[in-house]
């Protein structure tokens, strides 16, 4: 299993400072305060500026200043993310569907996905803000099943434990084999099982164009619903302005049938992925500022 690029200042000491000030500020303060938040850290996080702007060079075709803009509102939308979480861990549904700029959420489709009894995988990324998208699919009345894998760090660990209740339970894929039991009960029982598809943990992976480059994507959430006939629903919430989201949400697709023989290439599998990378590429040609994954995404196409 892959260990993921943390930074230097995903710690204790910072989430506290956080969580100390940033509510005992007016919000009207909040934007602000990220704007300088996020230039410092701009300045300071030369590594992580680096592999942001030679990931949205590939995505927007900019150099130069143009691109530098650009890189400079990931980091903002990191401040955005961080802040929220001092308010939807704990926001009710109401207050969640306040921060909401469109209330179309995609819950028609949630819903009829979940009327076939076989419950639902939504494919998501690192896009926007995923933990709010996680609160939101508990208004859909059944438990949230959200697989991730929990780095060996208390502040990641605090996180999680900040978003885990009685409705959202995080399921750590480093279990390995229990956590894919864990998934595949949780689906039997019509569960929603949500899982962020632009990291590769594991080795069983598919490699599919975006932006026009050969990558490899994770088949964990497609091999899931072929065995339990759950459809995949790729889905996003974006930043539409501070602490304030809009939810985008693709087409389901459906399960995949096994391949007849053992040794048969499965491009049905192949092309599930597809279609959901299609739909996050759609997304981030719109929305690149909020594709917050700090590292070389394409390691050897997109350095300086």
């Amino acid at each position: 299993m892959t260990r993921w690029y943390e930074h230097r200042f995903h710690n204790i000491t910072a989430q506290r400072i956080i969580f100390v000030i940033i509510p005992r500020v007016p919000r009207l303060l909040h934007p602000p305060i990220a704007v300088i938040t996020a230039l410092v850290f701009f300045i300071m996080l030369k590594r992580e500026r680096r592999a942001v702007a030679g990931n949205l060079r590939r995505v927007t075709g900019k150099r130069g200043l143009a691109l530098q803009w650009k890189v400079y509102w990931v980091f903002y939308s990191f401040c955005d993310l961080m802040v929220s979480y001092c308010y939807v861990p704990q926001a009710s549904h109401s207050e969640l569907l306040a921060m909401l700029v469109d209330p179309e959420r995609g819950g028609a489709k949630i819903d009829q996905c979940l009327a076939a009894g076989n419950g639902l995988i939504v494919w998501t990324a690192h896009v926007g803000n995923w933990e709010f998208a996680s609160r939101l699919l508990e208004m859909h009345g059944r438990p949230v099943n959200v697989a991730r894998v929990v780095e060996d760090n208390p502040a990641e660990i605090s996180l999680r434990n900040l978003m885990a209740s009685e409705r959202l339970k995080i399921v750590d894929l480093r279990n390995g084999a229990q956590a894919t039991i864990e998934l595949l009960q949780a689906l039997r029982q019509n569960e929603i099982v949500a899982m962020q598809g632009d990291r590769v943990y594991q080795r069983h992976s598919a490699e599919v164009p975006f932006f026009s480059e050969l990558t490899p994507f994770p088949l964990g959430p497609f091999l899931l619903s072929q065995v339990s006939g759950a459809p995949v629903l790729p889905g996003f919430v974006v930043r539409q302005g501070w602490l304030r989201y809009r939810a985008l949400m693709g087409d389901p697709i459906q399960p995949v049938a096994a391949p007849a023989a053992s040794g048969e290439a499965d491009s049905g599998l192949q092309e599930a992925v597809c279609e959901a990378v299609r739909f996050l590429e759609k997304t981030l040609m719109t929305h690149y500022d909020q594709w917050m994954n700090f590292f070389d995404f394409w390691p050897v196409t997109s350095r300086d």
